[in-house]
């Protein structure tokens, strides 16, 4: 789904910030309390949009939330491109998993994904598609156990939701939500019906991320304080496409000042450091850059005979935010995908005992010799032997079991992994490794960053929505699958 014209820009008119909208939010958001901020533009009301709302009456906390064991798990997806058919594919590898329903706005692609299906299971799943909201009928079926949701960003809220009403568990794609209002939403939606809402970071089950996690278990980087993390990805020429995510997500870089694309650098960090289990984000504060690349780019290329040459962009090309925990650690988080630049999710923890910074993957260790290393101390990255070594230690169990499975999977196998592990929860009846409150934690940030973008880069409070969990959930285990 992605070509939602005219709802998108209700939805866009809805959210925007600044210059922008945010009065009006203020206004509209009946439970969001205000307060004066004086910015370098003079004195503006805004949302204090990091309050902490209580829960509403009757609804159960879903951190642990367990389920009954099934024996097969069915599947449905709604959004069919690129994304979503690259996720059914790896679903179609899990052996205790089934595609039963499809949905797109474009029938080619519901039809197309639906083939793939049937070739592989011997039977057509069950086709839905040609209107905006025909997800709807999809989430009524009585034989689907989760919904993946892979639309444009502005529909993940609505069709999670209507999933959850109906029963269903959501598997939502980054980001889950744009604003706050739409990660409170997920949050209460998931409390009250009791269903899962899980967002798909598939960044979390990467190898290196996982030895990292592994890692940090096992106290090798002794006591957490900074991570650093992003999103660098050159992405000029496809914010330009007319079909795919370029027909939606440029439009974001018109809205918000911010960072649009947090979790892919952010959910490792904060799983390293526990957040949401032990520990809790407690404030952010964000600068960006000018915007000058996009522009640029535009002019340089005049992509689709300068169609959009009338658009002005908002977003910085570089934004730059530090988020504080409630332990007093510090996590750096950046976007820029405009800079002509070699991805990067930098992926960096530090701690009393050792620092790790990816692409490319090194290390550095306080005691080389208590791992039976041949570095001479904490002043030089480990060796590639070094290194080797550490791996061979220190590899997550589950990439072990599954690597050979993975290989040829999305994102070097990352996918493949993300997919089984959630589908085994699910065939196990047993709580996920990411929670709806991570889902909302780690999206809202777009909202967020941007709001301490637009008040002269002000401390904006995040909201701790666990309620207050997070001071007796446990980290995430290491687990074999």
């Amino acid at each position: 789904m992605s070509n939602y014209d005219a709802s998108r820009r209700n939805f866009l008119k809805a959210t925007a910030l600044a210059g922008i909208g945010i009065p009006m939010l203020a206004a509209n958001d009946a439970s969001a309390k205000t307060k004066s901020v004086t910015t370098a533009g003079g004195v503006k009301l805004i949302p204090n949009i990091g309050t902490t709302r209580p829960r509403p009456k009757g609804q159960k906390p879903v951190n642990e939330l367990t389920t009954a064991p099934k024996d097969k798990i069915r599947v449905a997806c709604v959004g069919c491109g690129g994304r979503g058919s690259s996720l059914m594919h790896d679903v179609m590898n899990v052996e205790f998993a089934e595609i039963v329903a499809v949905c797109d706005i474009i029938p080619v692609r519901a039809e197309n994904l639906a083939k793939a299906a049937e070739k592989k299971y011997g039977q057509k799943p069950k086709v839905f598609a040609g209107s905006e909201t025909i997800f709807e009928k999809l989430c009524e079926l009585d034989n689907i156990d989760v919904v993946y949701v892979a639309t444009s960003w502005e529909w993940h809220v609505p069709v999670a939701v209507k999933a959850m009403k109906c029963g269903k568990h959501a598997f939502v794609e980054v980001a889950a939500s744009v604003t706050v209002d739409e990660a409170w939403k997920l949050v209460d939606t998931s409390e009250q019906t009791q269903r899962h809402c899980l967002i798909l970071e598939n960044c979390c089950y990467g190898e290196n991320e996982l030895f990292v996690l592994n890692m940090a278990r096992e106290g090798v980087f002794g006591e957490l304080t900074h991570g650093e993390c992003s999103y660098i990805h050159d992405l000029r020429s496809l914010l330009f496409s007319l079909e795919g995510e370029g027909a939606w997500r440029r439009n974001f870089h018109r809205l918000y000042n911010g960072n649009l694309y947090p979790t892919h650098g952010l959910g490792p960090v904060a799983q390293y450091m526990g957040v949401g289990r032990g520990d809790q984000f407690k404030f952010l504060v964000s600068v960006s850059s000018p915007e000058k690349g996009l522009t640029k780019w535009r002019k340089d290329h005049n992509p689709n005979g300068g169609k959009q040459n009338g658009e002005i962009y908002v977003c910085g090309d570089m934004n730059t935010s530090i988020i504080k925990t409630e332990l007093g650690r510090t996590i750096m988080l950046q976007h820029d995908v405009i800079s002509p630049r070699p991805y990067s999710r930098i992926n960096a923890l530090s701690g009393t005992g050792a620092t790790f910074f990816d692409y490319p993957a090194r290390m550095a260790v306080n005691s080389p010799k208590d791992y039976g290393l041949a570095s001479t101390g904490s002043h030089e990255w480990l060796s590639d032997e070094d290194m080797k070594i550490m791996r061979e230690k220190f590899t997550h169990p589950m990439w072990r079991k599954l690597q050979d499975r993975a290989a040829g999977a999305g994102h070097g196998g990352m996918d493949f992994v993300e997919n089984y592990r959630h589908l085994y929860c699910l065939k196990n009846g047993l709580p996920l490794d990411i929670t709806v409150y991570d889902a909302a934690a780690w999206s809202c940030l777009i909202e967020i960053s941007s709001y301490s973008v637009e008040t002269g880069s002000m401390p904006v409070e995040i909201p701790d929505f666990t309620r207050g969990l997070w001071k007796t959930m446990k980290p995430l285990p290491v687990v074999t699958v």
